[in-house]
């Protein structure tokens, strides 16, 4: 592939920017230069490295399951980035034997996939082995899935989730699965309690943030595409636009990619929407093991 756009100019922006602007054809202009956040602040935030957990489990997978039979696809909670995630695998990673499998077929028959058999945001331990999604479900050996978990800063997934409400209603806090609805103390419970859950499987997969694949792109598709033997792409191609192009009005206004690095680029707008109240709250109650373990920092305390 020839980008269409090479950025020469960078007008003071860090390469690391440059080069995700670039890997998407994005022309980068004063206007938008002055506009982006600095590395040195995305560091600040996320470190200068993805989170990756489950790689000891992919010498696993890769031994349990034949090549023409894996499959890898997106699971998480809603709008955890997990649709970006399916579209730069499908576009990046190729599992050649997919091809060819008489165990399941995709549209670009590369092994990639939209999610799970038991369907992406359900909760593994209910669903697995136990639900078959209407979506791409059918017919699917479920223990031959390799699921690619999305998680997200609890602060920035709150404000994200009110504003893209999905299958919850959090009046009752009552969100909507696969087999019926389950009911949360408050929307912190439920991110809690869904990566919790997660943490707990045993079953090869591998768990890292949405905020990895958005500023580490390249190198978090690399990385799940080797752990299910797939072939990488020599010129890795980014996502502009939404990756949640399909019409439907559940995910009319969902972030493209400059929007994405505007908004979670800068730790101005983690706490937008948080009251005195919502802050004293979620830092009594947020899992402090999930936050420190994938690199997450609690916000100050109101004063």
């Amino acid at each position: 592939m020839v980008f269409k756009v090479n950025n020469t100019e960078t007008f003071g922006v860090d390469d690391h920017i440059v080069k995700i602007l670039t890997a998407a054809d994005i022309f980068l202009d004063k206007e938008l230069a002055s506009q982006l956040p600095t590395w040195d602040d995305i560091v600040s935030m996320y470190g200068d490295k993805p989170i990756i957990y489950g790689l000891e489990t992919c010498q696993t997978y890769r031994d349990t399951v034949v090549p023409a039979d894996r499959m890898l696809g997106p699971a998480g909670i809603f709008n955890t980035g997990t649709n970006l995630l399916f579209q730069l695998m499908k576009a990046n990673c190729n599992i050649k034997e997919a091809r060819t499998s008489k165990t399941h077929r995709e549209p670009t028959r590369n092994g990639m996939r939209f999610q799970p058999p038991w369907g992406k945001h359900n909760p593994p331990s209910l669903y697995r082995g136990s639900h078959v999604a209407a979506f791409w479900g059918e017919g699917i050996n479920q223990t031959a899935f390799f699921p690619v978990v999305m998680i997200k800063d609890f602060y920035h997934w709150a404000g994200s989730q009110c504003r893209h409400s999905y299958t919850s209603w959090w009046d009752h806090v009552l969100v909507k699965f696969g087999k019926g609805s389950h009911y949360y103390d408050s929307i912190l419970d439920l991110w809690n309690r869904y990566y919790q859950e997660w943490e707990e499987q045993p079953f090869p997969h591998l768990t890292t943030r949405y905020e990895d694949l958005l500023f580490h792109g390249e190198e978090v598709t690399r990385i799940a595409c080797d752990c299910v033997g797939g072939v990488f792409t020599r010129n890795f191609r980014y996502v502009e636009g939404s990756a949640k192009e399909n019409g439907l009005p559940i995910h009319n206004g969902a972030n493209g990619l400059v929007k994405a690095l505007l908004q979670y680029g800068s730790s101005a707008n983690r706490l937008s929407g948080f009251t005195d109240p919502d802050r004293l709250y979620a830092s009594k109650t947020l899992d402090s093991g999930l936050v420190q373990k994938y690199g997450y920092t609690a916000p100050p305390l109101p004063t």
